[in-house]
């Protein structure tokens, strides 16, 4: 589970270093894991992409006047998607 401190300024970079990482382990995974199904592999691939391509066009648009609340939501956001992509491509390895 990766799990944020709301109190620390949110960064691209720290979005895409995550997201890269889950992406790591999937290719690592498709080339090294037998038997492994390749479409879901791709699949995940393409929705962290997508996540990546989601946050890091809400993170360059703060809503002005609300910061903090937006960024709650922000982070809270990123969490739920990137962990159940996490969950999905746990269960692949089963």
């Amino acid at each position: 589970q990766i799990a944020f401190n709301t109190n620390i300024p949110v960064k691209r970079n720290h979005l895409t270093t995550i997201i890269g990482d889950v992406l790591t382990e999937c290719i690592i995974c498709a080339n090294y894991v037998p038997g492994v199904d390749q479409k879901a592999i791709s699949d995940i691939m393409l929705e962290l992409i997508d996540i990546d391509e989601e946050f890091i066009a809400r993170i360059s648009h703060t809503e002005p006047g609300n910061a903090k609340q937006y960024y709650r939501a922000f982070y809270a956001d990123f969490d739920n998607r990137i962990n159940a992509v996490i969950e999905k491509f746990n269960n692949l390895k089963k």
